[in-house]
């Protein structure tokens, strides 16, 4: 009886030793490693200096895909425009970004630094692009470079969910 006791509170230490190690892992995930997956656009909102802040795209859409490897394509999509509307089905009726190419992640600052091959805004091709990331669960805000149009100044906020999670 004993012997039989002595076995299963090993067991019971065993089983414990091999849980904790892998639930500080999942609490210790690099900023690498908790952005890469496919991530669905939930909204842009672009914050300007004065403190005004403007959705220019409506019911947006879009997707933001990072890789192990160091490599990402993102593409927002807003509202139809019918001053945008041409026959060419190549030239787009609604606003667009598009860009793909690679990226790093600084672990310390908790910012990811694109580098971008191609772009729908070809002026930001090569041109240096970084955003701070905030990761909550299955939510994750990209606080990006300042950028200016024509009403002034702005940071956009690219807020995603995980795809496929809630």
């Amino acid at each position: 009886m004993k012997r039989r006791n002595l076995l299963s509170a090993l067991a019971i230490v065993a089983s414990t030793a091999a849980v904790l190690p892998l639930s500080a892992q999942s609490q210790d995930k690099s900023l690498k490693h908790a952005i890469v997956g496919s991530w669905t656009v939930a909204a842009v909102v672009d914050q300007y200096e004065s403190g005004r802040q403007i959705n220019n795209w409506g019911a947006v859409k879009g997707n933001l895909s990072f890789d192990a490897a160091g490599r990402f394509s993102q593409i927002i999509i807003g509202d139809a425009q019918a001053a945008l509307k041409t026959p060419d089905p190549r030239k787009p009726d609604a606003p667009v970004v598009a860009y793909h190419g690679s990226y790093t992640v600084n672990e310390g600052s908790k910012t990811v630094s694109f580098k971008i091959e191609a772009a729908s805004y070809s002026a930001r091709v090569g041109a240096p692009i970084a955003s701070t990331v905030e990761i909550n669960g299955d939510s994750m805000t990209l606080i990006g470079s300042a950028r200016k149009d024509e009403e002034g100044t702005f940071t956009p906020r690219l807020q995603l969910r995980r795809a496929g999670g809630s």
